[in-house]
């Protein structure tokens, strides 16, 4: 019996077996199934990303390869890793300035706690240790946001991070991430893991002129990143992912939210335990900022101008594509991001260490030419808040010879005075924009110093005059001297309508940094700019017109070296001018500056120069005089002097404006002194004819007015003779010889106009539709023939088959044009549908995922 049932047990047990690995065999070919069904759609998502991906980017994606590998070949451990102090040298060679941050604050990977690069990891790449500089999962889903055109968007592994912080400009697009990704994947053969995390760490960005992980936690927290809790260490690494948003000091919530969340991904990832995290996320931080834990202040005007023109050079040679004008608000807005992320990064790399910048400063003529200006100043001795004067002054000295800053100087040169407004500052220009934004150009349309406009308002969208008045029909040279508004804001407005471009454009091409897209306004003229310029700017753009109208970057330094090489990555040869205005425009800007000195009733006409006879000169005074200025050049030099408050206030004009004119006088006897009293340099194209300046331009322009003024007579004693000759014809009835002879010149003169018509091209686009215009001239032929031909005849005949032809023609591309319209709307909309479908298979792929995990 015993054993019946051990039997009868033992089938049943076989049979349960069965059932469940049937049951088993169901349910993984269940799984199986959605698996197969999952990686089928992956793999058609793969497939259709790669496609799209190479036939839009195929040969942007190889140019970028080639860029990668070449720069992937220069890479060397100094460029993360800087010994050597960057020195700052003056003209003779000597060091006025080292700058040593992370030779002080570099920490190796040893050295640092573990949990600093565990919180970077949990937070920023997870797969660090797994990938080879460039994640896979990344990789697809930068594909697929494009293929969806959702830009150039996918996470960045820390390798990568650092590539672009160390190497490449914030641009985005498809090629620089290629670029970037090639260069991490050589990165990660030359390093290892830890050595990339020491780099980054000790690279990376967290504002408030803090460079690395150690220099920032004495900044924000007074101490070693070693000392700090575990909860102000991942604040710290918070911080890197944007300074602004995650600051400690300003912005203290955000910045302890992503803290916390750090330390819950670091727990998760197991790198820190529960008992760790709890104590972490209940603690607390007090920041603020610790301003002397940095060495690198600044504190000499010339030596901040030394590294700005650093930066900006190491900017280009990253291929930083730097942009003055915009099309839009947002445009600007990106670009100025852009901007100031790889001006920081460049920044941070000179501040750090490893360069040798030699300069042209002279640190005696600086100090003289700061005494100039402190002396002149020393009216006024009201102080503000933070200890400084409140009015103040900035000056801009530049060598017309070689267009390098010969001084740059900030402020009024109290102690803790390190702001330096010369380059810094944007200040409306008043009327000492004028030569550049009215004259020269005008001058480039063929305009002469004696040519005359009216003083007079058209209406009240036109600027007042400083003395509220007209004076009637002004000669330009005139109208510069008396600084006539109205006849600047006239120039301006026809210089954008005859030239056909913005009314700021020889300001972009200048590189005036502060121009806004709604500065293409004919007020900027007299100085009504959105942000305003700096006396760099102001004194750039007067040399520019010494300078035979060619532009030069206003640097103060020669060359710059890498100390680890000895290589010298720059020197002023590089630099290339850009032409700005014609030579005979630039002459004559400068010729009619001279007038606000030399006649009797210019705005400087008080000043005089010790040893010059020869130079130009223009004042500038704002709305209410908030901001005063004086800008002018001999053939050596070119001075930008302004005066006013930081934050602009009324200013008397008679006291502070005279005070620019005094720093512009005593500034130029100085550096003029001993020097030959030449005039500047006439061109070939500028010649004196009956006692006045006649330019190539003008000559040209009174050439084509000639001729425009001879072909309107001809046109319109062809139309008078023709329209007699028709009346003659038409009163005579055809039977005399003389209405032969005017019947057959008017039916010659008619069928060329009606030849003409013919020949006129339908022009159909989304921005032009020409139609009109060949109606209305349509319309003037047939009132001729209908004098000419009553009651009709073969110039009728003639003339309708020609409009009835370009009637065919005019519907046909319309119709073209409106076919494309609807093909592109079909193609917005399809490309709308598979953007959703793909939506849909996504969230299909998730919702299917999520039931095999079940």
């Amino acid at each position: 019996m015993a054993k019946r049932q051990e039997r009868h047990q033992k089938k049943l047990d076989n049979k349960t077996k069965k059932q469940k690995k049937k049951a088993s065999r169901k349910k993984l070919a269940k799984s199986t199934k959605i698996s197969l069904s999952i990686l089928a759609v992956m793999i058609l998502l793969i497939i259709t990303g790669t496609i799209f991906f190479f036939q839009k980017y195929g040969k942007e994606v190889t140019a970028a390869i080639d860029a990668g590998e070449e720069h992937a070949a220069k890479i060397q451990e100094s460029d993360f890793k800087q010994h050597h102090p960057t020195t700052i040298l003056d003209k003779n060679g000597q060091t006025i300035k080292e700058l040593k941050t992370q030779e002080r604050d570099y920490l190796t990977y040893k050295k640092m706690d573990p949990l600093v690069s565990q919180a970077l990891i949990s937070i920023e790449d997870k797969r660090f240790y797994e990938h080879h500089g460039v994640d896979t999962q990344g990789l697809l889903t930068i594909a697929l946001n494009a293929a969806t055109g959702k830009g150039v968007r996918g996470a960045s592994t820390i390798t990568q991070q650092l590539v672009k912080n160390i190497y490449l400009t914030p641009e985005v697009s498809i090629s620089r991430k290629v670029e970037e990704m090639v260069m991490a994947q050589a990165l990660e053969k030359r390093f290892t893991k830890h050595q990339i995390l020491e780099y980054y760490l000790n690279n990376v960005y967290f504002g408030h002129g803090a460079y690395g992980i150690n220099a920032a936690a004495k900044v924000y927290f007074g101490q070693s990143i070693n000392d700090t809790s575990l909860l102000e260490k991942a604040t710290l690494i918070g911080v890197t992912n944007n300074p602004g948003i995650f600051d400690p000091t300003t912005n203290k919530q955000n910045a302890l939210k992503r803290a916390k969340l750090i330390l819950k991904e670091m727990n998760a990832q197991g790198y820190i335990t529960n008992k760790q995290y709890e104590k972490a996320v209940a603690d607390d931080f007090t920041a603020k900022i610790h301003s002397n834990a940095l060495n690198n202040q600044l504190d000499s005007n010339e030596v901040a101008l030394a590294v700005d023109s650093a930066a900006k050079v190491l900017m280009g040679q990253q291929d930083f594509r730097f942009q003055y004008q915009f099309d839009s608000k947002e445009e600007e807005e990106r670009y100025n991001k852009e901007y100031k992320v790889a001006y920081n990064k460049v920044y941070q790399r000179i501040i750090s260490g490893g360069y040798q910048i030699s300069t042209n400063i002279d640190t005696a003529l600086h100090d003289q030419l700061q005494s100039i200006l402190s002396n002149t100043m020393n009216a006024w001795q009201d102080r503000g808040e933070n200890s400084l004067y409140t009015k103040q002054a900035a000056m801009t000295v530049i060598d017309n010879q070689t267009g390098n800053v010969v001084a740059s100087i900030g402020g009024r040169g109290e102690e803790g005075n390190n702001y330096n407004r010369a380059f810094l500052s944007y200040r409306q220009p008043g009327s000492a924009i004028k030569p550049l934004v009215s004259y020269a150009p005008a001058y480039e349309r063929g305009l002469l110093e004696t040519t005359t406009v009216s003083d007079d308002r058209p209406n009240s969208t036109y600027p007042n005059n400083v003395y509220n008045a007209s004076k009637g029909n002004l000669t330009l040279r005139n109208a510069l001297a008396i600084s006539s508004n109205v006849v600047a804001y006239k120039l301006a407005e026809e210089n954008r309508t005859e030239l056909k471009e913005p009314i700021y454009q020889p300001l972009a091409q200048m590189q005036f940094t502060g121009l806004d897209v709604g500065d293409d306004n004919p007020i900027i003229a007299v100085g009504g700019m959105t942000y305003g310029a700096t006396t760099q700017e102001m004194a750039s753009g007067i040399a520019t017109l010494v300078n035979q109208g060619n532009y030069r970057a206003p640097l103060n330094i020669n060359t710059i070296k890498r100390k680890d090489t000895g290589q010298e990555i720059f020197t002023q040869d590089d630099l290339t001018q850009q032409k700005i205005y014609s030579d005979d425009a630039a002459y004559l800007t400068i010729d009619t500056m001279k007038a606000v000195h030399q006649n009797a009733d210019g705005t400087a006409a008080s000043l005089n120069l010790a040893h010059n006879q020869y130079w130009a000169v223009k004042t500038g005074t704002t709305d209410e005089a908030k901001d005063l200025w004086t800008v002018g050049a001999t053939p050596y030099y070119t001075v930008a002097v302004w005066a006013g408050d930081d934050t602009p206030q009324p200013q008397d004009n008679a006291s502070v404006g005279q005070a620019t004119k005094e720093i512009f006088k005593q500034t130029m006897d100085l550096l003029n002194n001993g020097k030959e009293d030449v005039d500047f340099q006439m061109p070939a194209s500028v010649q004196k004819v009956d006692n006045q300046l006649v330019t190539r331009s003008s000559q040209t322009k009174q050439v084509l007015e000639t001729r425009k003024n001879a072909l309107q007579a001809a046109t319109a004693n062809i139309d008078t003779l023709a329209k007699q000759k028709a009346n003659e014809l038409t009163a005579a009835k055809l039977n005399t010889p003389m209405v032969e002879e005017a019947s057959t010149f008017s039916n010659q003169l008619i069928s060329e106009r009606i030849d003409t018509l013919s020949q006129l091209e339908i022009i159909v686009t989304d921005t032009q539709d020409n139609w009109q215009i060949f109606d209305q001239y349509a319309q003037q032929v047939f009132t001729l023939i209908q004098q000419v031909e009553p009651s009709g005849g073969s110039l009728s005949d003639q003339y309708t088959n020609v409009y009835r032809n370009k009637e065919v023609e005019y519907a046909h591309e319309k119709a073209e044009r409106n076919s494309e319209l609807n093909t592109i709307k079909s193609q917005i909309s399809e490309a709308k549908t598979q953007s959703k479908d793909l939506d849909k298979q996504i969230s299909e792929l998730k919702k299917q995922l999520d039931e095999a995990r079940d």
